[in-house]
């Protein structure tokens, strides 16, 4: 365990650069998924508000 010690002493950028890269790419990732789903939503909500104004005037 020593060697484990050791290698976070004198390396602790060589293991924080690599976390913050794997965090960065989910966050972009959940960030475009959440816009997408927004999109989704949209569209449906625009179809609904459509389906209704014509199922109305009939």
């Amino acid at each position: 365990m020593e060697w484990l010690s050791d290698f976070f002493i004198q390396e602790p950028i060589s293991i924080a650069v690599p976390v913050i890269i794997i965090i960065s790419i989910f966050a972009y990732a959940a960030r475009r998924a959440h816009i997408k789903h927004l999109e989704r939503i949209k569209k449906l909500d625009e179809r609904y508000i459509q389906h209704t104004i014509s199922s109305s005037d009939g």
